[in-house]
């Protein structure tokens, strides 16, 4: 890829005449106590309202956007985004316009109780210590030492209380009892609120309790509605997914749900030009399921599955299909391109969502859990032979296994399926982390990702761009300050102009 600052077309401006392409980005928030849009209005500065390399179309007010009611976003209190068109690229001749939504889901996970919250920390730490991540287990520590020590207040507390009958006797003691009782209540209060509201959205997500059942239902409910109502229908050419936090988890399920329930999709007729693409899909991935893939391997995964995600979005809508059809019967088309997270706890997720990392790698092998590249399944003796005879596909004497990723169809076996856990066969997956030192300095939350859910994960550490952090960064993946370099790789990473990448984030940047 060429750098942001090196377009050969960055002055130039779409005709007027022209109509700009539309793509959309949905940005998922974490956990905390969000007001409605006050993230994605940050982001949008961050990332299009200061680019002044992207907005520079020559236009009036280049960078204006405009804040729009949209009923897509399932609440009155949301609005869309929309930016004026950005400058030309080899995806959009034409410019594109790009419309933020926010999937806010803070409303729907309130109500965790202090016992569910107590119970899910509970879990995290009666652990052994070779069970928790050698990058975790500091934070470990400190949560056994906050515990311990609000152990300790609650007891003198209790204790202090038991001594009301004698204090009389003395006014300090009374003074220093009431002060102890007081501060011991206040620090009560404020604990139980802070827990419940801000990881009590952890509790409420990540647990698949009876009591948090619904909630779960809920927030994936709303997010796949918003992704059906961008999806389906003829406006959008693009969609891009960024999330931040526990909103990674959230936005990983999403996609996972959304990408089984399009079947149409994921079905490529083996005489059509888009099966060439699965088949070079499939030959990339093959070489990239090997040990330690090198950096050519890892591009020509990255450029097959562009080949392939751009063949499924060119689809037509069949005739029957319109912008009011209902939401049950989705396109054949396929317009996710990029998944963005930010700060993701998936970094420790053999910690938080599974019980080891045993549990973790079962998951994933029966595809509960996509990885990218996709887990590529063992043939049965007929599929294979199927495979075999079309000699396209990398089944045969020059490899050592026979896997893929997609299977033909029982009824029709000139047609070939993803199957239902491969998303990113056509989904490039960017990660991008802050390694924390002593805690509070960098992210104790994000961490790497391609070592979890695959080597095709592109993540990108921020400590190695600019140096250890000195506060604590978890939020400011997106804030505007001195340091600009995490703007960029945000920015680089989102690649608003759908530009192909040639290398990766830091060879980009040295040129």
């Amino acid at each position: 890829m060429t750098d942001q600052g090196s377009h050969s077309s960055a002055h130039v401006a779409p005709p007027a005449s022209s109509k700009a392409d539309m793509q959309a980005v949905v940005v998922i928030h974490g956990m905390g106590e969000q007001r409605p849009m006050d993230t994605v209005k940050g982001f949008v500065k961050a990332v299009w309202e200061t680019d002044y390399i992207s907005t520079a179309n020559g236009l009036p007010h280049p960078s204006q956007v405009w804040s729009r009611p949209d009923t897509r976003t399932g609440s009155l209190e949301l609005r869309r985004i929309t930016t004026r068109e950005s400058i030309p690229s080899a995806s959009f001749p034409r410019g594109v316009r790009t419309d933020f939504y926010e999937l806010y889901w803070a409303d729907l996970t309130v109500g965790s109780t202090w016992d569910e919250f107590t119970a899910w920390v509970g879990g995290l730490l009666l652990r052994q210590p070779k069970q928790v991540p050698r990058d975790l287990r500091a934070a470990w520590v400190a949560l056994w030492i906050a515990t311990l020590c609000i152990l300790t207040i609650t007891s003198l507390s209790v204790m202090l209380g038991g001594l009301w009958g004698v204090a009389w006797l003395n006014w300090n003691w009374l003074l220093t009892l009431v002060a102890a009782t007081l501060v011991a209540a206040a620090f009560g209060t404020w604990l139980h609120k802070a827990a419940s509201a801000t990881f009590g959205r952890v509790v409420r997500y990540t647990r698949a309790d009876p009591n948090n059942i619904a909630a779960r239902q809920n927030v994936r409910e709303r997010g796949l509605k918003l992704l059906s109502a961008i999806h389906d229908g003829n406006y959008y050419k693009r969609i891009v997914i960024v999330s931040h936090s526990l909103g990674t988890v959230l936005a990983y399920d999403l996609l996972s749900y959304f990408w089984a329930q399009h079947e149409a999709a994921r079905r490529i007729a083996d005489a059509s030009p888009e099966f060439d693409a699965l088949c070079d899909m499939e030959k990339a991935a093959a070489a990239v399921e090997q040990p330690n893939p090198t950096p050519v391997a890892l591009h020509a995964y990255y450029q097959a599955q562009r080949r392939l995600r751009v063949a499924l979005a060119g689809r037509p809508l069949p005739p029957a299909r319109r912008e009011d059809s209902p939401p049950d019967s989705p396109a054949p088309r396929w317009l996710i391109t990029d998944f963005v997270t930010l700060g993701s706890p998936l970094a420790h997720a053999e910690f938080l969502i599974a019980s080891s990392d045993q549990d973790f790698a079962k998951r994933k092998f029966e595809r509960e859990l996509p990885q990218s590249p996709p887990l590529r399944e063992d043939l049965e003796p007929k599929t294979f032979d199927l495979a075999k005879a079309i000699h396209k596909l990398p089944v045969g004497a020059s490899y050592d296994v026979s896997k893929l990723v997609s299977f033909p169809l029982p009824a029709s076996p000139n047609v070939w399926e993803l199957h239902h856990a491969a998303p990113f066969a056509v989904v490039r997956w960017t990660n991008i982390y802050d390694p924390a030192s002593l805690v509070y300095r960098g992210d104790i939350i994000g961490g790497p990702l391609a070592q979890k859910f695959g080597p095709a994960i592109i993540d990108i550490n921020l400590k190695s761009l600019r140096g250890q952090a000195t506060s604590f960064t978890h939020t400011k993946y997106w804030e505007i300050d001195e340091e600009p370099i995490h703007i960029e790789t945000l920015r680089w990473a989102i690649n608003l102009l759908d530009e192909e990448r040639l290398n990766d984030f830091v060879s980009t940047r040295s040129r």
